[in-house]
């Protein structure tokens, strides 16, 4: 009975403690929801992080063109160091990536944005990215680094072999950007000492790239050695049928192909116009107008390929159009004042006089060159400056280049700023696209837009970081050449001639045949305000002119052309 008694006053208390328990809880409960008016809007229930995703990985392995022989870095090797380490730390590995070779100078690479997509919405939850080093993800620098960011919001993180770091922590995140930007930095040398690698064996008579047709490449002891093959004698053989015979390209081409060399009409006229065949090379890393004596046996001779492409250019009227003739510097620098197409130059032979003429069917406008020259050598006088007033318009354009240089800058941190939240906007745009909250086409199509005028942005920037942030030098250099513009073109060859026409008149210039003179649609702002300034002074008495003038900066605003060096 006793005991019976102590087991019923136990039950007791257990209902009673219990009952205090829940009473206790609910009222904790009570006052938590008490509490949570006081939290800040889009707080409650917000996480703070995301989530972590567990020990799910893929790998990515890259490498580029130019790693593919090196075997530290072979694609194998890649593979076999991330699976090693992902069993080491106890990743489960899902999914690999790469496996090919794709340049890591953007990120628009295939399989870079299959690993992409595959690790954001992979039902499995990826939480980590495996790569051998950080330049095996991306050589883009601070692009890497956005994308490493929106990865890491989504819980991923991207690990790489050779270079471990923690980027749960601040001080891991920023060693992995830097390594980021180190990998570009490496890539624009690498790209630098490339090109003038390239430069240095060009001006060395080398070929750099593919052997025209009608050459096998070769290397013979390191060396590289350039032989005419089967193909290229009967390329001769078509120089020769040209030069010799005078025949079509027609003939040529029946003839060329009954020999087992088909060829297009276009394709044998770019054959005939390449110099390579008789030895010399031009390239696009070579200065306008430079060509080398090459190292590779030429086909044909220099005399042969000058009369091919002399007969080239005949035409049915009895003339001869000329490619580049000292006696024709204004060819396409001049238009015509009625149908603005540039004018043509050509020589008659029988005479030995060179004309300019506007090859649009009923203009008829053909002109005596030396005529042309005249009036030319006229309109640049009209923007030299007289020697006398030289330090005085020097000083008046340097304070108009002064005060035009604050308004630049004021402009450029106007538009820099446009710029920065123009990407915020960007950002926001892939961000919510990332996280699944608009469509493909939504954010193609927006993303599209700010791209295209953050575009038009670094191009407004970077004309004005442009020559005004040395104007002393691009004024001195200017008004050195102003003096004497007209006495410089008409001692300079061909290609001086040309880069002084291009420098003054960037646009060219226009002929009226009523008023046989030249319209000036736009004027390099150097020799147009030093011409504005001088004509000014002119009008008072010399060396008594006020710096106080006051000139206009209409002319310097449409833009600053570089000075080309004499």
């Amino acid at each position: 009975m006793a005991a019976t008694d102590k087991t019923m006053k136990k039950q007791a208390a257990t209902k009673i403690n219990g009952a205090k328990a829940t009473e206790g809880s609910a009222t904790t409960t009570n006052l938590n929801n008490a509490l949570s008016i006081f939290a800040r809007p889009g707080q409650v229930g917000k996480k703070s992080k995301a989530a972590a995703r567990g020990k799910v990985a893929v790998i990515y392995t890259r490498v580029s063109t130019k790693e593919q022989a090196e075997t530290n870095q072979s694609l194998e090797t890649q593979l076999e160091r991330c699976r090693a380490y992902a069993e080491r730390h106890g990743y489960e590995v899902v999914e690999t990536f790469g496996g090919t070779y794709e340049s890591a100078k953007n990120d628009e690479r295939k399989h870079f944005q299959l690993m992409l997509e595959f690790a954001k919405k992979s039902r499995q939850q990826v939480g980590y990215i495996i790569v051998y080093s950080h330049d095996r993800f991306s050589r883009s620098g601070s692009n890497a680094i956005y994308i490493t960011d929106q990865l890491s919001q989504m819980g991923i993180s991207v690990v790489a072999v050779t270079q471990p770091v923690d980027t749960m922590t601040s001080a891991g995140k920023l060693q992995q950007g830097i390594q980021f930007l180190f990998s570009q930095f490496d890539n624009d040398q690498r790209r630098e000492k490339c090109m003038a690698g390239m430069e240095a064996k060009v001006r060395k008579g080398y070929v750099v790239g593919k052997a025209p047709m009608g050459y096998d490449q070769l290397k013979v002891n390191g060396e590289q050695v350039i032989k005419p093959n089967k193909t290229g004698k009967l390329i001769r053989q078509a120089f020769l049928l040209k030069a010799e015979q005078g025949l079509s390209n027609t003939d040529i081409i029946r003839r060329l192909k009954s020999q087992g060399l088909p060829l297009y009409d276009q394709t044998l006229t770019k054959i005939f116009r390449n110099p390579f065949y008789c030895g010399l090379i031009t390239h696009g890393l070579l200065q306008e107008g430079e060509v080398i004596e090459g190292r590779h046996e030429p086909l044909v001779s220099r005399d042969v390929f000058l009369r091919v492409n002399g007969l080239q250019s005949q035409n049915a009227q009895g003339y001869t159009q000329v490619k580049e003739d000292e006696n024709l510097p204004l060819r396409h620098h001049i238009k015509c004042g009625s149908c603005s197409k540039p004018l043509t130059g050509y020589e008659m032979k029988k005479k030995g006089i060179h004309y300019y003429k506007c090859n649009t069917k009923g203009c008829c406008l053909n002109r005596n060159a030396g005529k042309m020259h005249e009036l030319y050598q006229g309109l640049l006088k009209e923007f030299q400056i007289d020697p006398i007033l030289l330090p005085q318009v020097q000083e008046m354009m340097g304070q108009v280049f002064t005060k035009l240089s604050q308004e630049h800058g004021q402009e450029e941190k106007r538009l820099k700023l446009q710029l920065a939240e123009l990407k915020k906007k960007l950002n926001t745009l892939e961000r919510r696209y990332a996280y699944g909250e608009i469509e493909r086409e939504i954010f193609q199509k927006f993303s599209g837009e700010l791209k295209t005028e953050g575009r038009e942005i670094g191009v407004n920037l970077e004309k004005l970081s442009g020559p005004l942030s040395n104007h002393q030098m691009l004024v001195e250099n200017g008004l050195k050449l102003a003096l004497s513009l007209s006495s410089s073109w008409t001692k300079g060859d061909a290609l001086q001639r040309r880069r002084l026409q291009a420098l003054v008149f960037p646009e060219g210039v226009q002929y009226d045949r009523e008023k046989e003179g030249y319209r000036t649609t736009r004027v390099n702002s150097i020799f147009g305000l030093a011409s504005e300034i001088s004509q000014k002074m002119g009008e008072k008495e010399r060396g008594k002119s006020s710096s106080e003038t006051d000139f206009s900066l209409l002319v310097v605003r449409r833009g600053i052309e570089p000075l080309l060096p004499e």
